[in-house]
């Protein structure tokens, strides 16, 4: 009897070895994954920046053009 539960404990002791080895397999790759996301995301946020602040800068300059045009045309 006292064999069966040692067995018991190994085999069970195996098992949750094997179960955690293998979470922490999980959740290295999962936040790898999230890291990948947030990096990428923030190079999506930075481009729409850079594009924002270019039409604005654009829609600036046609903007005094036509101040210039009205201006040289009084």
């Amino acid at each position: 009897m006292i064999l069966a539960i040692e067995i018991f404990g190994i085999l069970t002791m195996c098992t949750i070895i094997f179960v955690l080895i293998w979470g922490l397999i999980i959740i290295k790759q999962t936040l790898s994954q999230i890291k990948y996301k947030n990096y990428l995301l923030e190079k999506i946020t930075q481009y729409m920046h850079m594009l924002i602040k270019k039409d604005i800068n654009i829609i600036e300059q046609e903007e005094e053009i036509r101040d210039l045009k009205e201006s040289s045309d009084s």
